[in-house]
C-alpha cells in the first residue's frame, strides 16, 4: 500500500488448503452485488477503506499474484493500516478490511474481457460491511489469517447508516461520471465510425470510374484492327487510370501514417526552385486545350530547405492538379514563391481563376473527409487537402486558403527556412 503510515505484514503465505474466491464471495449474503469495471472496483475499495478504516486497522488481500485492481486501489490509500497477503485458489481477488469498530469485505471474480482489453473487463463483485458476513469469512479462512485480524473480527459493529449512505453515494457518483464518460466516448466512436464508412464509400466511388475506364481500355486492346495511334491512345487512358488509382491508394495510406505520427520524414537539403519546377513542368507540357494555362513565377534562387522532398512534391502536385480541375478553359493557374518573415519563411502560393470556394466551406476545407456540397463543384474523397495539411504541419509549416466565389482561390503554404 502507498500510504506513509502503512506497513506490510507477513509477506505472502504459502498456499494451504484455503478456500477459493467463490467461497469467500458466497459468505457476503447481506451485502451488495453487481458488475464492476476495474476502475469502479478501485474506487469502491478506496471508499470502503476510508469509511471503515479511518481510525486504523488492517487489510487482508486474498487472491493470486499482484498486479490486479486491488494493488492499484491500496497503493493510493493513505491510512494507518497494515496489509497482509493470502494466496487462494481460483480466479479473483478479495479484500477484507478490519478496523477498531467497522470492517468490510469485497470479493470480485473477473468475467470474460471485452475484446481482450483488461481495462474494460467486468467483474462479478460482492461487498458487505455486515459483521455476520465478515465472521463467516473468518470461520472459512480459519487459521490462515493473522491472529490480530481474527481478534478484530470479534469486535466488529454494524456501521451506521450514514457510513453506508456515504459509500453508496460515492459509488453512485463514480458510476454516473463513468457513464457520462462512456457515453461521450461512444458518441465520439460512433461519429468516427460514420466518418470511416463515409470515406470508404467515397473511396470506392472514386475507384469505380477509373477502374471501369481501365477495364474498357484493356478489353478494347484485346480486339484486333487498331492502328498504332489508337492503340497508343488506349494505353495512355489505361496508364492515366492506373496512376490515378495508385495516387488515391497512396493518399489513403499516407494520411493514416501521418495521423498516427508513424511516418518517418526523410529529411534532406532540398533546392525548392528545382522541386517546384520539377512538379509543375509536366502540368505545363501536358495541358489540354480545354484546360487553364499554367504559369510558374518563382525567383531564380530560393534558400535550400531541409525537408521530405517526396511529401512536399505531392503537396504541390495536389494543389496544382486541384487548381486545374476547378478552373475552366481560358482561366489561369499560377504557382508563385517568395521569402517572407525576414527570410525565415518560404511562402508558396497556388492560385486559380476558377469557381472559388464558398465561405461556409472554407472553414472546413482542410478537415478529414470534408467535401464541399455538390453545387460547389468540389467532390472527391475529402482526403487530398487534409493530407496536404498533415504533410505541411509535419514540417512545422502551415497551409491556408484565400477564396472568393466567382473569382478563384489561392492556397498558401508556408515552410520554415531553419538555420
Amino acid at each position: 500500500m502507498g500510504g506513509r503510515n502503512q506497513r506490510e505484514l507477513g509477506g505472502r503465505q504459502a498456499e494451504k488448503t484455503t478456500p477459493d474466491i467463490l467461497e469467500l464471495r458466497a459468505c457476503l449474503r447481506m451485502g451488495v452485488a453487481g458488475g464492476y469495471t476495474p476502475a469502479a472496483l478501485i474506487q469502491l475499495a478506496q471508499a470502503l477503506s476510508y469509511a471503515t478504516l479511518s481510525e486504523g486497522g488492517s487489510v487482508l488481500v486474498a487472491g493470486a499474484g499482484g498486479g490486479h485492481w486491488a494493488d492499484l486501489a491500496l497503493q493510493d490509500i493513505h491510512l494507518p493500516v497494515q496489509r497482509s497477503n493470502l494466496v487462494t485458489r481460483g480466479k479473483g481477488v478479495a479484500l477484507i478490511g478490519l478496523g477498531p469498530r467497522y470492517g468490510y469485505a469485497l470479493a470480485a471474480i473477473p468475467m470474460e474481457p471485452l475484446e481482450g482489453d483488461a481495462d474494460l473487463q467486468l467483474h462479478d463483485a460482492h461487498w458487505s460491511c455486515a459483521p455476520e458476513d465478515l465472521l463467516a469469512i473468518g470461520e472459512l479462512l480459519d487459521g490462515a489469517i493473522p491472529m490480530m485480524q481474527r481478534a478484530a473480527l470479534l469486535r466488529l459493529q454494524p456501521p451506521p447508516s450514514s457510513i453506508l449512505l456515504q459509500i453508496a453515494n460515492q459509488a453512485l457518483d463514480f458510476a454516473a461520471r463513468q457513464h457520462i464518460t462512456l457515453a461521450l466516448a461512444n458518441r465520439s466512436l460512433s461519429e468516427r465510425l460514420r466518418n470511416h464508412e463515409d470515406q470508404t464509400r467515397m473511396v470506392v466511388h472514386d475507384m469505380r470510374a477509373p477502374l471501369h475506364t481501365l477495364l474498357i481500355s484493356l478489353k478494347a486492346l484485346e480486339r484486333q484492327g487498331f492502328d498504332a495511334g489508337a492503340r497508343q491512345e488506349l494505353l495512355e487512358v489505361a496508364r492515366e487510370s492506373s496512376n490515378y488509382l495508385l495516387g488515391l491508394i497512396d493518399t489513403v495510406l499516407d494520411t493514416a501514417r501521418l495521423e498516427t505520427s508513424s511516418w518517418a520524414l526523410q529529411l534532406q537539403p532540398t533546392n525548392l526552385v528545382t522541386l517546384i519546377k520539377t512538379v509543375c513542368e509536366p502540368f505545363r507540357q501536358l495541358a489540354h486545350p480545354d484546360q487553364p494555362t499554367v504559369r510558374v513565377e518563382i525567383p531564380v534562387e530560393l534558400p535550400t530547405i531541409v525537408l521530405d522532398s517526396h511529401l512536399i512534391e505531392r503537396v504541390i502536385a495536389n494543389l496544382v492538379s486541384n487548381a486545374i480541375k476547378f478552373t475552366p478553359a481560358g482561366g489561369e493557374v499560377r504557382i508563385m514563391a517568395q521569402l517572407i518573415n525576414d527570410g525565415h519563411t518560404v511562402e508558396i502560393r497556388v492560385s486559380d481563376t476558377g469557381y472559388g470556394i464558398p465561405p461556409e466551406a472554407q472553414h472546413h476545407i482542410f478537415e478529414r473527409f470534408y467535401q464541399a456540397r455538390e453545387h460547389d463543384r468540389r467532390r472527391g474523397t475529402g482526403l487530398g487537402l487534409y493530407f496536404c495539411r498533415l504533410a505541411i504541419e509535419a514540417h512545422g509549416g502551415s497551409i491556408a486558403l484565400e477564396s472568393e466565389v466567382g473569382r478563384g482561390s489561392t492556397f498558401i503554404v508556408q515552410l520554415p527556412v531553419g538555420e
